[in-house]
């Protein structure tokens, strides 16, 4: 078994060429790689425009257990037509990922998909991705006409009356309990959670959400789906994958042994330079976080050679289909109960800027070079007006040699009489806000002005699968300057970051303060995605809303040993 562990990890190491490759190019039957799903737990499947969506995702092997392949998953929500509401980037920790999406004004009433999935799940037959269905209620938007069959149609009508005394139980038995059962406006609530399995380790999600008065008459169900393809999809190990391949104008064929530069702007930007295999495919792996919405790929040539050349990245986009359009239907007995919660979540939202949660910053990026070389802070020196006078008055450790098409960046090494660095006769490596300079006129027809500083390091420098003879990094004001996107090879990519873990906002009404004075109609109470039982011995607490009615209180999850946990509890919400 370990001997085939071994030969599982060498085979994946071996081929991470590539986020996916043609099934024909992988070197062993890929029945043999572990498997890996994701499961969803969402705190509402009906929701109104203006709301919360709030989920929490499962990356599993295939025996429920975390899995510790995939460092990325995506969660997406589609209509009918396949076509995307939201997708959103996750990066997972300790099996996990969570985040939201705001239901924005503009979406129809409707039945979505909310999907979830990792690169790598997408390999699976049955189960590549997980779907749960999501019900959407506008009533900001007049209701289209439906047209169609009943079955075609799904009803939303009132449930009967129910109470906390019609308390509900698990197979696994209650672990939920509140110290009380009846609670008035704006009151603490203490809940304990017990009898877990195995000593309360796990990935648990605490929810607390008042119960919406409505039954779903859908008779589909959630499901885990398959698609079937001749392509195999990596798992991201490390971080986020971003791959391609370079081709040949002439010959259309793929292209060996070329290097090709990934920038991610932003003051803290990622650089990462890669060479192509045998078959033309490069990869990028990007653990770093990030806040830039586009990037930019390069093929590492001079100008004139790399118009022979196509850049072709790989897409992520997974096609989901058509589905056959289903309709929401709305009985007459709930017009009421909409108009109500319409009006409560109109004024939660006019009150966002005081109940605002707290958005978690990525860790700052170091640039790879860190402290090293000399820094010429330009505003120091008198400024020149071109960039070639510049290198010749201020920046003595590096210059330019040549002109037009034909200019170069050389370094300098200070202790030499004669000025000349070790491996001079190869070029240095040329950054601009992050950027690869490929061509030198881009730097040198630059406004000097608007640059910054100029760093300098004078030594051999080894970055990915290249030596340079040193390293030029210059820094804009503005930091903002992109290359001239060429199309062929320089390639302009859309990747939008991760989404940033959050802290709710939760009121605490135990003394008194500025939020007192503030309507509370919040319906969901409480959500905790990362919650663990072991902390402060499973007791936790929270506050109501001046919001009527009956509140579930729902723990979901899998425990260290794979078995899923789902427990409900209820309490009622009452006016003072």
């Amino acid at each position: 078994m370990i001997k085939k562990s071994i030969f599982i990890a060498f085979l994946l190491f071996g081929i991470f060429a590539t986020a996916q490759i043609p099934k024909s190019e992988v070197a062993a039957d890929t029945k043999v790689f572990p498997k890996e799903n994701v499961q969803l737990s969402i705190n509402s499947n009906l929701l109104l425009a203006g709301e919360l969506l709030q989920y929490k995702a499962y990356n599993l092997s295939a025996a429920n257990k975390k899995s510790s392949l995939s460092k990325v998953l995506y969660v997406s929500m589609r209509n009918e037509n396949d076509s995307v509401v939201f997708s959103h980037k996750l990066k997972v920790e300790n099996g996990t990922a969570n985040g939201d999406f705001f239901i924005p004004s503009s979406l129809k009433t409707g039945i979505y998909r909310l999907i979830g999935y990792t690169n790598f799940s997408r390999n699976n037959s049955q189960d590549a991705f997980v779907e749960r269905y999501i019900y959407v209620l506008n009533s900001f938007v007049k209701t289209e006409k439906i047209i169609g069959k009943s079955m075609d149609t799904v009803f939303l009508k009132k449930t009967p009356e129910f109470t906390p005394q019609e308390n509900l139980k698990s197979q696994l038995g209650n672990q939920i309990t509140t110290d009380k059962t009846i609670y008035g406006y704006r009151e603490k609530v203490t809940v304990n959670i017990e009898n877990l399995p195995v000593n309360n380790r796990g990935n648990y999600v605490l929810s607390v959400r008042k119960m919406d008065p409505i039954e779903i008459s859908d008779k589909s169900t959630n499901s885990t789906k398959g698609k079937l393809s001749e392509t195999f999809y990596i798992p991201e190990l490390r971080g986020e994958i971003i791959s391609g391949v370079v081709f040949s104008k002439t010959s259309n064929q793929p292209m060996p042994n070329k290097e090709v530069s990934l920038t991610i702007p932003g003051k803290d930007y990622v650089f990462k330079i890669a060479k192509t295999n045998s078959n033309g495919r490069f990869f990028f792996s990007v653990p770093e976080g990030y806040n830039a919405e586009k990037s930019i790929v390069q093929l590492n040539e001079t100008p004139s050679e790399a118009t022979n050349f196509n850049l072709v990245l790989d897409k992520k986009d997974f096609d989901l289909g058509k589905k056959r359009a289903s309709f929401l239907k709305l009985g007459t007995e709930l017009k009421n109960w909409l108009q109500e919660r319409s009006v409560q979540m109109q004024i939660e939202n006019a009150y966002y800027d005081a109940k605002k949660d707290s958005i978690l910053k990525n860790e700052m990026n170091l640039p790879f070079y860190n402290n090293l070389g000399t820094v010429f802070l330009l505003d120091d020196y008198t400024r020149f007006s071109t960039v070639k006078e510049t290198f010749v008055e201020v920046v003595t450790l590096a210059a330019i040699r040549g002109s037009g098409s034909d200019s170069r960046f050389v370094v300098n090494n200070e202790y030499d009489p004669n000025g000349t660095a070790n491996f001079n006769a190869i070029p240095p490596l040329v950054l601009m806000d992050g950027m690869q300079i490929l061509n030198n006129e881009d730097l040198i027809n630059y406004n000097a002005r608007e640059i910054k500083s100029i760093r300098v390091i004078n030594q051999p420098y080894r970055f990915g699968p290249k030596l340079f003879s040193g390293v030029i990094a210059v820094e804009t004001k503005k930091g903002d300057f992109v290359p001239t996107k060429k199309e062929g090879y320089i390639e302009e990519l859309n990747l939008p970051p991760a989404v940033k873990d959050k802290k709710y906002f939760r009121p605490d009404y135990s003394q008194k303060s500025e939020n007192a004075r503030i309507p509370d109609y919040r319906v969901q109470l409480l959500w905790k995605a990362d919650f663990n039982p072991a902390e402060n011995g499973g007791v936790v607490t929270f506050y109501t809303s001046d919001v009527a009615g009956t509140f579930e209180i729902s723990l979901e999850g899998y425990s260290e040993e794979g078995s899923y946990l789902s427990s409900k509890s209820y309490f009622e919400g009452v006016e003072n």
